[in-house]
């Protein structure tokens, strides 16, 4: 059974494919103004280019990206 919690997905007939800042692009490449607004858009935006040179650095050093609660240099 489908959780009740889904229902943007439910009522808003699209599919986003890729976001640059405040703006969502639907696969058919229409922009919309992010208002969910979550999960760290709300505060540096989507794709940040800052955040995400600083991101890949990080990962392409073979730093650790899980550590389950355990103590990291991360």
């Amino acid at each position: 059974m489908d959780s009740n919690v889904r229902s943007y997905c439910r009522n808003f007939p699209v599919v986003f494919d890729r976001a640059e800042g405040s703006v969502l692009y639907s696969t058919a490449g229409k922009a919309f103004l992010d208002f969910f607004a979550g999960a760290g858009a709300l505060n540096y935006g989507h794709n940040n280019d800052y955040i995400m040179e600083s991101i890949l650095n990080y990962v392409h050093s073979d730093r650790i990206t899980h550590g389950l609660d355990m103590y990291s240099t991360a």
